[in-house]
C-alpha cells in the first residue's frame, strides 16, 4: 500500500502525537484499549503499528506475544530501536498488511487471538485493498477464530475547518463523500505538522471488506473520554468530539476456519 509510505518522513511527528495532542491518550486509546479489552496471556498482531506506540502498550498490559507490522521501513527501524533499548519482548515486521500473502506468513498465520489496527483501513486506496486488509487480519487469527478490533476513520466526520482545530487537526474531503474519495489529514504536533492523505469509505464498504473476508458480528463503537481526561480538560472541552468523532471502532468476530490454521493443529 504505497499511500502508507508517506508515514517515512514524519515518525518523530507520530510518536510525539500521543504526548501532544490530548484526545490521542484520553479518547483514542482509551476506547480502543476498552474495546480490545483484557490481553493477559494473549497473542496480538498489530497491523500498521507505526512507531510501535499500541505494541508496547499491549505487551505491557500483559499479552504473551505482541507482533507489529507495518509497510513503512523508518516507522519499524524506529520501533527496533526502541525495543533494543526497552527489551519489552515486542516483535516487528516491515511489511505490506494489504497484501494478503502476509497473512499467510510462518509465524503469522493462524498465530493470533486478537489483530488490531489504528488508522489502517483508511489508507486502503480501493475496495480490494480494504478487503485485503481485512483478509490479512484473518488470516492471522487462530483456526478456532477470534477478533479484529480497528480504530478506522468516522465515515461522517466533519469537515468543518474548525472542527477538530482545539484536539490538534483538520480534516477536509470532498462532499458529498464517494467511496474511495480523498481525504486530507493536517495534525499540528508542537512544532511539527503532520500532513496525510487517506480515503474516505462509508460504514457499508467497511462491512462488505470484513464479510467477504470471513468476519462475523460486527459491530461499530463510539469514542468516550476516561475520568482523567474529563478532570483535566472539562466536558466542555470534548463536546465538540464525542458530538461528531473523526474516528470509530470496528469490531469485527470469526468463527472456526473450515480448515485449521497449522498452528492450531501442532
Amino acid at each position: 500500500m504505497d499511500s502508507q509510505s508517506q508515514f517515512d518522513t514524519v515518525v518523530t511527528a507520530y510518536e510525539h502525537s500521543s504526548q501532544e495532542m490530548p484526545f490521542r491518550e484520553h479518547i483514542e486509546a482509551y476506547s480502543f484499549l476498552n474495546a480490545v479489552g483484557d490481553v493477559t496471556g494473549r497473542e496480538v498482531l498489530d497491523l500498521g503499528c507505526g512507531s510501535g506506540v499500541y505494541v508496547r502498550r499491549l505487551r505491557r498490559e500483559g499479552a504473551a506475544r505482541v507482533v507489529g507490522l507495518d509497510e513503512s521501513t523508518a516507522m519499524v527501524d524506529y520501533a527496533r530501536r526502541r525495543e533494543e533499548r526497552e527489551g519489552l519482548g515486542a516483535e516487528y515486521l516491515a511489511a505490506d498488511a494489504s497484501d494478503p500473502s502476509v497473512g499467510a506468513l510462518p509465524g503469522i498465520n493462524g498465530a493470533f487471538d486478537v489483530v488490531t489496527a489504528v488508522y489502517v483501513l483508511p489508507y486502503a486506496p480501493t475496495p480490494a485493498a480494504l478487503e485485503s486488509l481485512c483478509v490479512t487480519a484473518r488470516r492471522a487469527l487462530r483456526g478456532r477464530g477470534g477478533r479484529f478490533v480497528a480504530a478506522t476513520l468516522n465515515p461522517g466526520f466533519s469537515t468543518d475547518p474548525g472542527w477538530y482545530r482545539r484536539y490538534g487537526m483538520q480534516l477536509s474531503a470532498r462532499r458529498p463523500m464517494r467511496e474511495g474519495g480523498p481525504g486530507h489529514l493536517k495534525a499540528w504536533v508542537g512544532q511539527e505538522v503532520l500532513d496525510v492523505d487517506f480515503f474516505c469509505w462509508s460504514a457499508a464498504a467497511h462491512e462488505q471488506a470484513l464479510r467477504a473476508a470471513g468476519f462475523d458480528r460486527i459491530s461499530w463503537i463510539r469514542p468516550g473520554v476516561s475520568e482523567q481526561g474529563r478532570t483535566a480538560y472539562g466536558d466542555e472541552f470534548w463536546a465538540d468530539y464525542l458530538a461528531c468523532p473523526h474516528a470509530l471502532i470496528i469490531q469485527a468476530e470469526a468463527g472456526p476456519s473450515a480448515e485449521p490454521a497449522a498452528s492450531d493443529t501442532q
